[in-house]
């Protein structure tokens, strides 16, 4: 009966504390600056020639710029992701991962983005969910994105895992000085 009376005292200062932790929860300050992809190291991104990332790391706030690029043609995505969330909705436009598949952001124009810290702090993991418009229908897709800096922070390895694609997609990229 004891027990019973000071769990159910403790249960509500335990979820508090561990919200608590979870919002104080920084981002690795290695993930910050700009960064420029290596065609030679990554995995084919056509239609684009180059992608360029801008990561603004303050605290559990991190934003991510991606840039676009072929010809005159430029696309941006921002990820405004705030790690003391549960959930960040971003806004997309565009879906840039189209490999000239006829697949475009569908739904509300909007991604669901789940972000956490892991491997102790060193890599961000996103877990994103989404619609593609394709002309067999709308198909939801679940994506995996880790974003993990090098030992000496000179590199970026960007690693995605689609629901709707059978392999992994690994970008590396250079940080720009």
């Amino acid at each position: 009966m004891l027990w019973r009376m000071m769990k159910a005292k403790i249960a509500p200062i335990f979820c508090f504390l561990s919200l608590f932790a979870l919002s104080l929860a920084e981002a690795n300050p290695q993930l910050a600056g700009k960064w420029k992809i290596d065609r030679d190291l990554s995995t084919a991104f056509d239609p684009w020639r180059s992608i360029e990332l801008e990561i603004e790391v303050d605290g559990s706030r991190v934003t991510i710029e991606e840039l676009h690029t072929t010809g005159r043609r430029r696309s941006a995505q921002v990820y405004e992701l705030d790690l003391g969330k549960a959930s960040n909705v971003v806004p997309v436009s565009l879906w840039t991962g189209n490999r000239h598949i006829g697949a475009y952001i569908g739904g509300a124009g909007t991604m669901r983005v789940d972000a956490d810290l892991v491997d102790e702090g060193r890599t961000l993991a996103l877990e994103c969910h989404y619609v593609l418009d394709t002309s067999q229908g709308s198909t939801p897709v679940r994506s995996h994105k880790e974003f993990r800096p090098s030992a000496d922070g000179d590199q970026l390895i960007v690693m995605e895992l689609r629901s709707s694609r059978p392999r992994p997609v690994l970008y590396v990229f250079n940080r720009e000085n």
